[in-house]
């Protein structure tokens, strides 16, 4: 049999690269496989880029993590050396986070600001931005901060970071920030198409797997509409409505307004990027991947890309997750036609996160 493995990260247990190993080391003593990692702009985008452009450099610096501590990091500058690759899960990642750290309402994303600094000054003239995976939700504001923003409240003092204190912002200045990044183009690669703000709005649906509590999840809802009024009133794009804004605790708002940056959605992009299509003709069987399934699945990410091509090849898909909310499934159009669960195959969930290796390996056995 001839099977395709698309694998998307299990976040906080196997990479996206490591998975696809996995995968078809496990298959193709009986089947012929062609492995791939995929990503959305989340977990893996950095590993990604390097598989398509193996002769990438790794740079790296000490950004902040989501909650402001000095931690080692990397970004990617392609082979071309005029184009860097930046994946903001690596800088202020949810799947390294600690769930004691998380802190919704002060988390940042400074950090991911610092890296998009040194790639320009290194001299990138095109930065690519995954978005995705992260453990803050402040709009992008600590990321416009460091790359030379100024954020005031009414009484002209700058704010402090995080997302609470974008409830009391009143102005913004992005005149260093514009300068800092002249000619240069960004792209903001999302995993998701929801907007800053409605009813599926960064805050609503992203917000409490950062930890935030129902009421927490209103006051991020107010810090974002606060931070896009005054965007607005500075002149600047309004991202309160636009295509996936809310990607990436809404780092992506930021970019789209404070860098004029373009979004784009990531598994479009990088299916195309790396002409995974011309591959489903071949393949008797598809496989992808990731942590959980959930409605989440369906809003953008690489899995859904990977069923959206099979039910146009009209290819039989396996999905192999880590958890499962069943009810995504229900009326959805791509929905695959088989779903395995890691923790069908381990005793409890905690075992199925940290042995996640050993159970893909017992699920390709059965096939």
């Amino acid at each position: 049999m001839n099977i395709l493995v698309l694998p998307n990260a299990f976040k906080g247990s196997l990479s996206a690269v490591k998975a696809a190993q996995v995968l078809a080391h496990t298959l193709q003593k009986k089947h012929e496989v062609r492995a791939l990692p995929v990503s959305d702009g989340g977990d893996g985008f950095i590993d990604f880029f390097k598989t398509l452009d193996p002769h990438a450099k790794t740079i790296s610096l000490t950004a902040k993590n989501a909650f402001l501590k000095n931690k080692k990091t990397s970004f990617l500058f392609l082979s071309d050396g005029k184009t860097a690759v930046v994946e903001t899960a690596r800088v202020c990642g949810l799947g390294s986070a600690k769930k004691e750290e998380l802190d919704p309402l002060n988390a940042s994303s400074f950090g991911v600001g610092q890296a998009l600094v040194k790639a320009a000054r290194l001299g990138a003239k095109t930065i690519y931005v995954g978005l995705g995976g992260v453990a803050c939700n402040d709009g992008g504001a600590g990321m416009a901060v460091a790359a030379g923003a100024k954020l005031y409240d009414k009484n002209g003092a700058e704010l402090p970071l995080g997302a609470e204190p974008l409830l009391r912002i009143k102005c913004v200045d992005l005149s260093a920030l514009r300068k800092n990044f002249a000619g240069v183009k960004i792209y903001g690669v999302a995993d998701v198409t929801n907007p800053l703000l409605g009813p599926k709005s960064s805050a609503k649906v992203f917000g409490p797997q950062k930890g935030a509590s129902p009421e927490q999840v209103k006051l991020l809802d107010k810090a974002m509409s606060a931070w896009a009024k005054a965007l607005t009133s500075a002149g600047e794009k309004n991202p309160a409505r636009a295509a996936s804004t809310a990607a990436a605790g809404a780092i992506a708002a930021g970019l789209y307004s404070c860098f004029g940056a373009q979004l784009i959605l990531g598994s479009d992009f990088l299916f195309k990027k790396a002409g995974l299509e011309k591959y489903f003709p071949w393949a008797d069987l598809v496989i992808t991947a990731e942590g959980k399934l959930d409605k989440q699945t369906f809003y953008g990410k690489a899995p859904l890309a990977v069923l959206q091509l099979a039910y146009k090849y009209k290819k039989p898909v396996l999905f192999i997750c880590g958890k499962l909310d069943e009810k995504a499934l229900i009326r959805q159009k791509f929905a695959p036609q088989q779903v395995a669960v890691l923790t069908d195959f381990a005793p409890d969930e905690t075992s199925a996160q940290q042995h996640a290796e050993k159970y893909l390996k017992q699920i390709a056995n059965t096939l």
